[in-house]
C-alpha cells in the first residue's frame, strides 16, 4: 500500500513538473515594475494620443478621484522605447503628475485631488532622442467623485487650559475711619 502510494505521488510529481512554468522570464515588464502597487483609480480611461496639425499630442483621460492614479505609456516613434528625457510645461491645478521611465517605456501618471470633480488639464514635454526636437503632449483630464467620501475630521483634542503666571496682588481692606471731632 506505501509502496503504491509512492509511486502515485512520484508520477503526480512528474506530471505538475512538466506544466510548470518558467517565472524567471517575465514577457510582461510590469510585472517587475517598482511602481506597481501604488493604488489606482477605479476610473482609468485614456484615448489614444493624436498627432495634431502644429506637431503637438493630445490626449483625454477620464478618472475617478479616489485617491488612485491613472497612468498611460508614451513612446518615442523614432526609437520605439522610452523618451530619454521630458519635463512639465503645465501642471495640472486640481492633482499631481508623476513621469518617469522603466523598462524602455515613458509612464505619465496623474493623481486627481481627492473627492474632487471637474476637469484638469497639464502639459507634458517630451524631449527625442537627438535632444532638439521636444513634442509637447498635452492631456485633457475629466475628473468625477462618484461614490467618494472624504472621511470627517477626527474629534479635535480637548484644548488644555494654560496656567498663567500672575502675580499675586496685595489687597488692603479698606475700613471706614470716623473724626471724632466735635462740631459746635
Amino acid at each position: 500500500m506505501r509502496l503504491q502510494l509512492s509511486l502515485v505521488l512520484v508520477g503526480l510529481g512528474f506530471a505538475l513538473t512538466a506544466c510548470q512554468h518558467n517565472n524567471l522570464t517575465s514577457v510582461d515588464s510590469e510585472v517587475n515594475n517598482p511602481f506597481k502597487y501604488d493604488k489606482r483609480s477605479a476610473v482609468c480611461t485614456v484615448t489614444p494620443i493624436v498627432k495634431e496639425k502644429d506637431g503637438s499630442w493630445k490626449t483625454t483621460m477620464a478618472v475617478r478621484s479616489d485617491d488612485g492614479q491613472c497612468q498611460f505609456v508614451v513612446n518615442d516613434p523614432d526609437s520605439k522605447g522610452a523618451f530619454p528625457s521630458f519635463g512639465m510645461t503645465a501642471t495640472p491645478t486640481n492633482g499631481k503628475t508623476f513621469l518617469y521611465n522603466y523598462d524602455n517605456r515613458t509612464y505619465v501618471r496623474y493623481t486627481p485631488t481627492m473627492a474632487y470633480a471637474g476637469s484638469d488639464k497639464f502639459t507634458v514635454n517630451l524631449i527625442h532622442k537627438d535632444g532638439t526636437l521636444k513634442t509637447p503632449l498635452s492631456v485633457d483630464v475629466t475628473v468625477d467623485n462618484t461614490g467618494v467620501q472624504v472621511p470627517k475630521p477626527a474629534v479635535a483634542a480637548p484644548v488644555s487650559r494654560t496656567t498663567s503666571k500672575t502675580k499675586a496682588t496685595k489687597s488692603r481692606k479698606k475700613t471706614a475711619r470716623h473724626s471724632t471731632v466735635k462740631k459746635n
